[in-house]
């Protein structure tokens, strides 16, 4: 209070009254949740960071409910409302569900609700069993010479198949660590990330892709086609390249 006053004091503004400082702290502590829930939706982040960060979002919205006066009591409520009216085809959404459990950093971590965490261990379970190949012909294996009475000797039962259970590999799943790379044992949920955390959960980066489309359709290139087009976004955005972007040098 006393820098704010400062401040606006050398400025030649009015300075801050108490009711004024304690209404934009409150405001402050009000959003935080929701600045921090933005920035990670628009970073590097697979669809599956959608769900879990909107759960928890609104926990701890909620969560700072009772550090408020009147004044801002009534905004966590505003912004619960409003997400869960944004996002109602979402919450529950099939595709959003098997997105975030199937991430390793997620998993079940971010239900609260029991019963909710069984549902949607359930549907992983379900769609383990649909991604799953059929059984295949166990592979041959080289024999070796062995005489025939050497054979009668080690006359063994035979060995049952084993058969594939996907409450195993789920439950395996759920009880291993958090990165990435654990996908690898788990080839069916493996399956199951790559084909739901293809979207993106904003659309701020493609956004800012195509932001970048005035610096590549200007009068001196009007006649791009679209390959040479994607060919200067794509030099763009990769960070592997360390020459300059060409969308800033004259083509060759």
């Amino acid at each position: 209070m006393n820098e704010l006053n400062t401040l606006c004091t050398k400025l030649g503004v009015k300075c801050f009254k108490d009711k004024e400082y304690q209404f934009l702290h409150e405001y402050c502590t009000a959003m935080k949740p929701l600045t921090v829930a933005l920035d990670i939706l628009q970073g590097d982040c697979p669809y599956g960071t959608l769900l879990p960060t909107l759960e928890v979002l609104m926990q701890k919205t909620l969560a700072v409910k009772d550090t408020l006066s009147q004044m801002t009591a009534g905004l966590p409520d505003a912004i619960v409302q409003a997400i869960q009216t944004r996002f109602a085809g979402v919450l529950d959404n099939k595709d959003a569900l098997l997105a975030a459990v199937s991430c390793p950093k997620f998993k079940l971590r971010w239900l609260r609700d029991e019963g909710r965490r069984k549902q949607v261990k359930e549907l992983l379970t379900a769609e383990c069993r649909t991604t799953a190949p059929a059984a295949q012909s166990p592979a041959s294996v080289p024999t070796t010479s062995a005489s025939q009475g050497e054979m009668d000797f080690f006359a063994f039962e035979t060995e049952p198949e084993e058969t594939y259970s996907a409450e195993k590999e789920v439950m395996d799943y759920l009880r291993s660590g958090h990165e990435l790379q654990i996908l690898n044992q788990y080839p069916n949920i493996k399956n199951i990330f790559l084909k739901y955390n293809t979207p993106t959960p904003s659309s701020a980066p493609v956004e800012w892709l195509f932001s970048l489309g005035g610096l590549g359709l200007t009068p001196r290139r009007n006649r791009l086609s679209d390959k040479r087009f994607e060919k200067l976004l794509l030099m763009r955005y990769n960070h592997w390249f360390t020459r300059p972007s060409p969308l800033f040098h004259s083509e060759h």
